[in-house]
């Protein structure tokens, strides 16, 4: 009774003192002194460094450190040191694709490639400032709040990637250039934003009614298993040309080869570049073994930093005994000093194909939003349901889309709460809002200064692979939490689960089931063309032409008639030649092997197509879509009716 009575009175002040300042409460009282910038006489630093050694007796787990609680310097900056590297590749990422497809040969836009290093300097900087209103959570009127009060670091969404390519490459493609097209799907963005905002402002109880943990934690499942997949294709090299491998030797005769670390390149999967992620991953397990608490909170770090310090160290030499590093350090020489957001600005427009898959998109995104903040509610100590979990949802919901707007105007794509945060959480044991805010400064800098954020980008791509993989599979064993989180399972919600998540895994191992060649490049763009659920062949107003062969030619002498006969030879022989009949006709099943499949698209067909398959080939979209489609369309059983069933009938059902 007395354990129960005092966690009652810690919950309390969780939900009620962040709130006085706004969440600067939990950085107030750092001081230029040992307590203030290291913790002396206030933090248990022996208990924090003390090795986890058998011959010194059990060690009990680090305490975990609550959303309000007050970090000294020291711990705050390394906390928050953490998650800015977790939350690193993921918010590069969609900048960096987006204007990389501006620089292939076969869509090439020049003004918009150039801009790569902008766009990606101005994502750091948009997710370190708008994490902020996430984090220190504002009051508003009526009741209604701004932020969750957690570390939530908001991020480029992946969920809308897809679609921001397409919408530039077209507009690339119809000639108006990648940076209209791109202006375009900002400004696009900026309108379908206010679907969130206004999902935000739905009733807590209808909220939870429409998101109850077996929708919002199958989501976050979903995404877990999804970013795993991403963490092993950077593992194995890359995630380029872990999707692009076999398309590649389809067209080319040979496997595509991973350049994101150093100047080794080598093929997906050599043990070179699993022997660095598994770096990684031996420290990671080494300091959970024998570390200290101190060091375990630091583990996510401290073991990226031993996999770059190995990277670093280590040379491979080729067939012709020249050695290559896997750090190559010309991007820090070549990179400037500063830079900040509009130093590069792209003209507002409006996209309107693509504005219904957009407000699809901020549907699904709110869906995981939920799914997400539950997750920090959970790894942060902090209770599933009640009024503060209720307050912080719609906190977080209304954050999203706002900071989805700003971002936009901040010349970047929409902003959504990641789910790496989560992972992180969790392993280090620390959920003080002085970490988040430490974060976003890390963020900021990361952004503001390009040499260290070059040094950053620098970081191979199979240690970072290594990271991540431990990270996100973490994400998963959150949703699974949560869905745990409504007790014990009757036989709807396992229905629920073995749909949603039948289908959603699935498309993580298979993700070319509604679509032929998968996300593969090179040859897949054929495949895609001309197989699958939705062919795009179905959605082109004009193909390419060919020169197709009408009337074969042919060679009489006297009377025998040859179809192979050279026209040299049948003149040598005394014939009469014929030359071949050709005519120009249209093929609708590509001109070539490397993509040369339609001229021109009917977009609105297009944007739909590409929209469904999207959807369908996406495990947290189509998961999820089903889990809120199988939740509002089964009626809810009566706990009676599983009460009164028998042993046998029981176990026939769990079987089911």
């Amino acid at each position: 009774m007395a354990n129960q009575q005092d966690q009652q009175q810690e919950v309390k002040p969780e939900a009620d003192d962040p709130e006085r300042f706004g969440g600067c409460d939990s950085c107030a009282g750092v001081r230029c002194t040992g307590e203030g910038l290291v913790g002396l006489n206030k933090y248990d630093w022996k208990y924090l460094c003390m090795p986890a050694l058998p011959c010194l007796g059990k060690v009990t787990a680090p305490p975990l450190l609550k959303p309000g609680e007050k970090l000294p310097l020291l711990v705050a900056v390394v906390m928050g040191l953490q998650h800015a590297l977790a939350m690193l590749g993921g918010i590069v990422t969609p900048p960096s694709l987006i204007a990389g497809d501006a620089c292939f040969a076969w869509q090439k836009d020049q003004k918009l490639c150039d801009e790569k290093q902008y766009m990606i300097s101005a994502a750091l900087i948009t997710s370190g400032l708008l994490s902020l209103v996430q984090i220190l959570r504002v009051r508003l009127i009526g009741g209604y709040t701004l932020g969750t009060g957690l570390i939530s670091v908001m991020g480029t969404s992946f969920t809308f990637l897809p679609i921001a390519r397409e919408v530039v490459v077209s507009e690339i493609k119809a000639g108006n250039g990648g940076m209209e097209g791109y202006g375009k799907f900002l400004g696009t963005c900026l309108v379908a934003a206010l679907t969130e905002i206004l999902i935000s402002f739905v009733p807590p109880k209808l909220l939870k009614r429409l998101f109850p943990p077996v929708v919002s934690g199958t989501c976050v499942i979903l995404i877990g298993a999804g970013l795993t997949a991403a963490g092993m294709k950077y593992w194995g090299g890359g995630v380029f040309c872990g999707e692009n491998d076999m398309s590649r030797s389809a067209t080319f005769g040979g496997p595509q080869p991973c350049t994101g670390n150093g100047d080794v390149v080598l093929s997906y999967g050599a043990p070179e570049y699993f022997g660095l992620g598994l770096s990684v991953m031996f420290f990671l397990v080494f300091v959970q073994s024998v570390g200290s608490p101190f060091l375990k909170n630091c583990s996510v770090a401290l073991a990226l930093f031993f996999g770059y310090f190995c990277a670093g160290v280590s040379n491979y030499k080729d067939d012709a005994g020249l050695s290559h590093g896997y750090v190559n350090d010309l991007k820090i020489e070549n990179s400037g000093t500063f830079t900040f957001i509009w130093t590069t600005t792209f003209k507002i427009g409006f996209h309107p194909p693509a504005f219904i898959p957009l407000v699809i998109g901020f549907l699904v995104t709110s869906v995981e939003t939920v799914g997400d903040i539950q997750a920090s509610c959970d790894v942060s100590g902090l209770p599933l349901e009640g009024e503060d979990a209720d307050s912080r949802i719609q906190g977080g919901l209304l954050a999203d889309g706002l900071n989805s707007m700003l971002a936009t105007l901040m010349t970047t794509p929409p902003n959504t709460t990641f789910s790496q945060n989560n992972g992180v959480i969790a392993i280090t044991r620390c959920a003080s809002r002085a970490a988040g805010i430490a974060c976003c400064i890390w963020l900021f800098l990361f952004g503001c200064f390009e040499k260290f954020g070059a040094t950053i980008a620098s970081i191979p791509d199979c240690v970072l692979g290594g990271m991540t993989t431990f990270l996100f599979a973490n994400v998963m064993v959150s949703g699974i939490s949560i869905v745990g989180s409504v007790g014990k399972m009757d036989r709807r919600t396992r229905f629920i689960l073995a749909i949603s998540l039948g289908v959603g895994v699935g498309v993580t191992a298979m993700p070319n089931w509604a679509e032929g060649g998968g996300v593969a490049g090179f040859h897949g763009v054929n495949l895609k063309h001309n197989i699958g659920l939705w062919p795009a062949r179905d959605v082109c107003d004009v193909f390419p032409t060919v020169d197709r062969e009408v009337t074969a030619s042919r060679c009489v002498v006297g009377t025998y008639i040859s179809r192979t006969m050279s026209k040299a030879d049948c003149t040598g022989a005394g014939g009469t030649f014929t030359p071949a009949v050709t005519q120009r006709v249209a093929t609708k099943t590509c001109a070539n092997k490397n993509g040369l499949c339609c001229l021109k698209y009917n977009k609105s067909k297009k944007m739909w197509r590409d929209s469904l398959i999207i959807i369908m080939k996406t495990p947290y979209c189509i998961g999820t879509l089903l889990a809120l489609f199988l939740h509002l369309l089964l009626p809810q059983e009566s706990e009676q009716t599983n009460e009164a069933a028998t042993p046998v009938a029981k176990n026939i059902e769990a079987s089911i």
